[in-house]
């Protein structure tokens, strides 16, 4: 019986490392393969510029970006760079599965992401906005230079909006007057030099399947 168990421990481990276990949070940079989409959600193959190969989930919060339009997974060829803002996604089991929270295609001579800073910043985030957080909230009130979002672990607090926020409703470029009040909404951001968060897109509403 004891050494069953070992054999069991054995192989749920190594399921853990193809998995990709083993990867960093954040910005990892590779090639998209073997897309294995069923409906909004499932998963495809990531190698990194290391070689390391790992299976990824994605679901309907994970945004495919290709030239700044919205895209489903099976827009990305198998040659085209990617970056991909990696998390890592808890399973009944206790393991831990890469997840895909954003994928875009990459930048021609975009820099190389640095592992210490928290905040990865390109020399095109002036035309692409990005940021290393994401999460959900419900929208509670605005003011001047700020949104009010309510998380479902934290109360409404002010969200800075950045001169450059993107702001998404249903796949399509919106306006920050076109959000309601009471509105779910996925938020990427990003912390400023004073630590304060920055609003880099506000993205809500349904989106067409394949879009």
């Amino acid at each position: 019986m004891g050494r069953v168990f070992f054999l069991l421990l054995l192989m749920a481990l190594a399921a853990c490392a193809q998995d990709g276990e083993e990867l960093p949070l954040g910005i990892v940079r590779g090639k998209l393969s073997e897309p294995e989409p069923s409906g909004l959600r499932g998963r495809f193959l990531l190698t990194t510029e290391s070689g390391k190969q790992t299976r990824c989930s994605f679901d309907e919060r994970t945004w495919f970006e290709s030239q700044r339009v919205r895209v489903s997974v099976t827009a990305f060829g198998p040659a085209d760079p990617v970056e991909v803002l990696v998390d890592q996604r808890l399973q009944a089991d206790g393991s831990r599965r890469c997840h895909a929270r954003t994928v875009r295609l990459m930048e021609p001579n975009a820099p190389a992401p640095n592992p210490r800073r928290p905040v990865y910043r390109s020399v095109t985030e002036h035309i692409i906005p990005r940021g290393d957080l994401t999460f959900s909230g419900v929208v509670t009130g605005f003011t001047p230079d700020a949104v009010l979002v309510k998380t479902r672990t934290a109360p409404a607090r002010p969200l800075l909006l950045r001169p450059d926020t993107r702001f998404l409703e249903g796949g399509v470029a919106s306006h920050r007057d076109n959000l309601p009040v009471n509105q779910m909404v996925f938020i990427r951001a990003g912390k400023n030099i004073e630590g304060r968060l920055e609003v880099y897109q506000v993205i809500w509403g349904e989106i067409t399947p394949g879009r």
